[in-house]
């Protein structure tokens, strides 16, 4: 785990101080799906994420039957995104830069 987190944070370029976080893993994305619409995730329609992160519990969700290191390293992307700036940056920047993360984690 450490080990992603220094990735993602090279990556990056940001290495926030203080930096901690929570993981919930669940067996399956049908659990997860329970907990993101618990937690006020807006996609009924489109079914939940494999994996989100939600910044105000500083907790990352995943299920277990989905999780790569990509997935993994995203979420903690978003995690390390959200502690290191004052005012988080609006979520499709948030996004793109763990995508870039997800895409560039394997080249490092």
């Amino acid at each position: 785990m450490d080990n992603i987190v220094e990735r993602v944070s090279k990556l990056l370029d940001m290495y926030p101080s203080d930096f901690h976080f929570t993981i919930n893993l669940y067996s399956n994305n049908r659990d997860i799906e329970r907990s993101f619409h618990e937690l006020g995730g807006l996609r009924a329609l489109e079914g939940a994420p494999i994996a989100f992160y939600a910044h105000k519990r500083k907790t990352i969700y995943v299920s277990i039957d989905k999780l790569t290191p990509g997935v993994l390293a995203h979420e903690i992307a978003h995690a390390i995104i959200n502690v290191y700036f004052e005012t988080p940056p609006p979520e499709r920047m948030q996004e793109i830069l763990a995508q870039y993360v997800d895409k560039h984690l394997l080249e490092e």
